[in-house]
């Protein structure tokens, strides 16, 4: 009887140091993202019978990070980068909060009471907002996340 309860505790033991190797193991994966690499994007957004195409650029460089998006709407311009400071990183999810947003022109290209999808985006990017990214897991050529807030996903190549 006291080898069976020898056995228990011994199985017990090796279980939970296998439990420990593998929240260790998953712990200290690498970050989802190259250190100071910019991850660019291309789109477009059809506004009735107009076309915003949009270029942005997302670099992450610890503590901080730069989202910068460039705006095209027939011959209008807009440029407008967003500086954040990273509050939380995982292999799974990065929290970012805004600290500073910058704008080439303060006039929208086009009417975003109309756009609403647009309009909504744009209020997230305010000074003090807290975005949550989950992170896909990808190769190491790009960045794929989906933002809680927005309810939008992005995918990056460097």
């Amino acid at each position: 009887m006291n080898n069976l309860r020898a056995t228990w505790y011994h199985w017990l033991v090796i279980a939970s140091v296998i439990l420990a190797c593998l929240v260790v193991l998953f712990m200290t994966l690498p970050r989802p993202y190259i250190n100071s690499q910019p991850y660019r994007s291309v789109g477009h957004h059809f506004m009735g019978h107009e076309l915003l195409d949009f270029k942005e650029r997302f670099t992450i460089s610890e503590p901080s990070a730069v989202l910068s998006v460039l705006e095209r709407l027939g011959d209008k311009e807009r440029h407008v980068a967003v500086g954040t400071s990273l509050v939380d990183v995982s292999r799974w999810r990065i929290k970012i909060k805004v600290e500073d947003v910058k704008a080439s022109s303060q006039e929208e290209l086009f009417d975003v009471s109309r756009n609403s999808e647009l309009l909504f985006a744009r209020q997230y990017f305010r000074i003090g907002s807290i975005l949550n990214l989950a992170v896909i897991p990808t190769d190491s050529h790009s960045l794929c996340y989906y933002i809680l807030e927005l309810d939008r996903l992005r995918c990056m190549n460097d």
